[in-house]
């Protein structure tokens, strides 16, 4: 969503769990929306409750239009034979003929209204729905106006304040993510080739030298791009160093395994990396 920063809860390097509140968007525009969204919900419910009001009395002329077509089948059906007889006269029968007519004529119209009208309820019961969605929708973009951090991490480079515009997509505040770190050791491709998943290896970490921490090789990539590309679907690894060019690397991926306890990490750091085969 989009909207005016009205407050923000953390500060720089903070650290925060999954959930913790960071900041807050103006959520007026959201909470009328999500009125109006309920009133169109309430709106939509009502004209099915008169559709179906009216199925009822349709549903009635129905009946009584089938009643009405009863009797004037059984008065043909008593004053043809007698005409016949010449106990009557024709003029009777040609009454009792419209009148039969007349009331089929009267149930054909009364069961074409009637499908009319559900029909017509059909459509009200989807208008329900598709309000029902759009409020749906309307609440969810409300409780995005409470922005929470997605992962227990740390809060980096802060620079949001109060009064700033926030768009869809551009990002707000950055957490360092404290439950996924990664090593990336980057070999030349002989090398990479003998490396598999579940291997030990050995870290240094130049934020904590002089220590060689146990990890475990959890991935080896089994492609780079060949020259840096916009979509970024493959990694790309320089292959000069200082100006001296170097064997194309793969990126072989590691976790501190088990993590040190008490040992703050860095996203970013450089680390060195042994691994015996």
């Amino acid at each position: 969503i989009s909207g005016i920063v009205t407050s923000v809860a953390v500060v720089d390097d903070q650290a925060v769990e999954a959930g913790t509140l960071l900041a807050v968007i103006d959520d007026t525009p959201f909470r009328l929306d999500v009125d109006l969204k309920r009133r169109q919900v309430e709106s939509a419910r009502a004209a099915v409750a008169v559709k179906q009001d009216a199925t009822a009395v349709l549903t009635a002329n129905v009946d009584s239009a089938r009643a009405a077509l009863l009797l004037a089948e059984q008065e043909y059906n008593r004053i043809r034979p007698l005409v016949e007889d010449q106990a009557l006269s024709q003029e009777m029968l040609d009454r009792a003929t419209d009148n039969r007519q007349g009331a089929i004529d009267a149930l054909e119209q009364a069961q074409a209204q009637a499908r009319v009208n559900t029909g017509e309820v059909t459509a009200a019961e989807a208008q329900v729905e598709i309000a029902k969605a759009d409020l749906a929708i309307a609440e969810y973009n409300l409780s995005r106006t409470r922005i929470t951090a997605p992962v227990k991490g740390y809060v980096t480079n802060l620079s949001l304040r109060p009064g700033a515009f926030a768009s869809v997509g551009v990002p707000l505040v950055g957490i360092v993510d404290d439950t996924q770190w990664r090593i990336v050791a980057n070999f030349k491709e002989y090398i990479a080739s003998d490396l598999k998943p579940g291997m030990r290896a050995w870290v240094w970490l130049d934020s904590h030298p002089w220590h060689l921490f146990p990890a475990r090789i959890t991935g080896v990539g089994r492609g780079i791009a060949r020259a840096q590309e916009p979509d970024r679907l493959l990694p790309y690894v320089a292959p000069t160093t200082d100006w001296i060019r170097l064997a194309r690397r793969l990126p072989v991926q590691m976790v501190l395994d088990p993590r040190p306890e008490g040992v703050p990490l860095f996203m970013g750091a450089d680390a060195r990396v042994l691994v015996f085969p």
